[in-house]
């Protein structure tokens, strides 16, 4: 039988990707993105919202969820997928407006909409920057965020359960760590480095560059976050992080091998608000959603060069 899932921020980088596993599957997809500016202009969101929104069993919305009127959404939602947010640590620290409205203000306004849903599962998406300069361990680490960004993404959790508890709609959280692969966002690490060393272009690091990251995989994202809507447990909070801990340089010397050439390197000091070391145990993500890392960190930059290399789109 037919399942319809609603999936927020569905023009970004994750949410287009669980909109096309989802439409592969035969869901019925209703896919939200308000394709926001911010931290790049949104013509790539455009495109990939076009792209998207031709897929079998795609219905596109362009809504805020901040201020738009979501009683235009069908009555028939089986689960949320909540991928919609402001992203990234630097500007939130400048436009803090932009991060709590986003982040925030708009999950208020969707839980008090999908409380009127006969939900199954609402999966709200958050991330490591919840726990702070050190995200090693599991999902019972302190929760100590360092910038706007992670305070804002803690307090959509905490808002997501309160409506759990006061309105039983069946929350369910998931943590990312450092997701990245084909399709990831132009202002994000990987992206900014790939395109300038296949350029031959200064790459700019910010701190030492020992700080290191359990990187994630876009397809092993994807996959644990779909597998959630049938397994994750309500009221659980679960790890998706890769399986090792890389340093940034490590990273770096895998893209210089990628592209064939010695990367022009230019060292900053460390930027505000960044994480030291992320590396998530995801052993209840195992256990309860199958949640497998199949790509290595080599792979993946991989499969990224040669997306980039081909434009991309």
């Amino acid at each position: 039988m037919s399942r319809t899932v609603l999936v927020t921020g569905a023009a970004g980088f994750v949410g287009s990707a669980v909109v096309r596993k989802l439409s592969t599957q035969g869901d019925r997809v209703i896919a939200v993105d308000g394709l926001l500016g911010g931290l790049y202009p949104p013509d790539e969101k455009i495109q990939r919202f076009d792209a998207i929104s031709s897929l079998p069993g795609v219905e596109a919305h362009r809504l805020d969820l901040r201020h738009d009127d979501l009683s235009v959404l069908p009555d028939d939602i089986d689960y949320v997928i909540n991928e919609a947010a402001m992203p990234g640590l630097g500007l939130s620290w400048s436009d803090f407006e932009l991060y709590s409205s986003c982040n925030l203000s708009s999950v208020a306004r969707l839980m008090d909409q999908a409380k009127r849903w006969p939900l199954t599962k609402f999966v709200q998406i958050s991330t490591s920057s919840v726990y702070g300069k050190n995200a090693v361990g599991d999902e019972n680490m302190p929760t100590l965020p360092v910038s706007p960004y992670g305070v804002t993404k803690l307090a959509a959790e905490n808002l997501a359960f309160a409506y759990m508890r006061d309105s039983d709609v069946p929350v369910t959280v998931l943590r990312y760590f450092s997701v990245y692969g084909p399709g990831q966002r132009p202002d994000m690490a990987y992206r900014k480095f790939i395109s300038r060393a296949l350029a031959g272009e200064t790459i700019d690091i910010y701190g030492t560059g020992e700080q290191s990251r359990s990187n994630t995989f876009i397809d092993d994202c994807v996959a644990g976050t779909v597998s959630a809507l049938d397994s994750a447990r309500v009221g659980e909070v679960y790890n998706i992080a890769g399986s090792t801990e890389r340093s940034l340089n490590e990273a770096l010397a895998v893209i210089s091998d990628l592209v064939g050439r010695p990367l022009d390197v230019r060292r900053h000091e460390t930027a505000r608000g960044d994480q030291d070391r992320t590396f998530g145990d995801t052993t209840k993500a195992s256990q309860e959603l199958g949640f497998v890392n199949s790509t290595s960190l080599e792979e993946g930059l991989e499969a990224q060069v040669l997306w980039q290399r081909d434009g991309g789109l």
